[in-house]
């Protein structure tokens, strides 16, 4: 590992200390939830940031662009800084890193100093939540076969979080990408009208309810209208619109997974 530091000796053994520890609970909680590793970039080919402010130690992975698995980390003593935001160290690691993807967490620095016990119930509980809000939702995904579908989901949540105009343009165009490829892999149409169409006649949507299958096929229609939007200066997309497309993309994905499911099932 090649790391860029400026943390006292002491204190940056503390931290790598912390962060061997997390990463090795993480690994526990996902392997007990029988969970596939390469969904988390601290199991894939990476490189992060460590920051330590003077109340939280920040850990940024970055897993765009990284094909070895050589990993370079850089580690900031940020403590004359007082409290920073997360939205701070992330745009440090975006402006001075060049980080294109963010996966960020963040811990309370008294941990670096506290016992065993109370660093595995922390980090127990920071694993469980990263992954009840962004793995769960894809996890019915791949039990599907969407895989594609899943990574562009994942991906565009990634690039939402740089927080920056270039990133909601990409996050946008995940979204569009993870909606083609669902009803492409449902259906077997790229066609967005097309693949409604199928996905009702097979009554995977709406069976005998026309008037739902139209609407969900206009809706569909719409929300693919409007994360293609192109042009030669298409206007770029404001957080609030990035964050729309995404939670919108998954609310639509995640209903098709549900009703394909039950359409097996009867």
């Amino acid at each position: 590992m090649l790391a860029n530091s400026n943390l006292p000796s002491d204190l940056s053994n503390k931290v790598m200390k912390l962060l061997s520890e997390f990463e090795k609970k993480f690994g526990e909680v996902v392997e007990k939830q029988k969970l596939n590793k390469a969904m988390f970039p601290m199991f894939r080919n990476h490189n992060f940031f460590i920051g330590v402010d003077a109340s939280n130690v920040y850990i940024i992975y970055t897993t765009e662009g990284v094909t070895s698995g050589f990993i370079s980390s850089t580690e900031r003593d940020l403590r004359n800084h007082g409290n920073l935001t997360k939205e701070q160290i992330i745009s440090t690691c975006i402006q001075e890193l060049g980080y294109k993807d963010i996966h960020p967490f963040s811990f309370s620095a008294s941990l670096l100093d506290a016992d065993t016990k109370s660093r595995e119930v922390a980090f127990e509980k920071i694993s469980r939540e990263y992954i009840e809000q962004r793995i769960r939702p894809l996890i019915l995904l791949r039990k599907l076969g969407l895989d594609e579908s899943s990574i562009y989901l994942q991906s565009a949540q990634s690039r939402f979080d740089t927080k920056t105009p270039s990133g909601y343009s990409e996050c946008k165009a995940n979204c569009r990408n993870a909606l083609i490829s669902a009803l492409k892999a449902l259906s077997g149409s790229e066609n967005v009208r097309e693949a409604v169409r199928i996905l009702g006649k097979k009554g995977i949507i709406g069976g005998r309810e026309e008037e739902l299958i139209t609407a969900f096929e206009n809706l569909l229609a719409k929300v693919h209208g409007v994360l293609s939007k192109k042009g030669s200066h298409p206007p770029m997309p404001t957080g609030e619109e990035a964050e729309f497309a995404l939670r919108m993309t998954y609310a639509v994905i995640d209903y098709l997974a549900k009703r394909m499911i039950r359409k097996t099932l009867t």
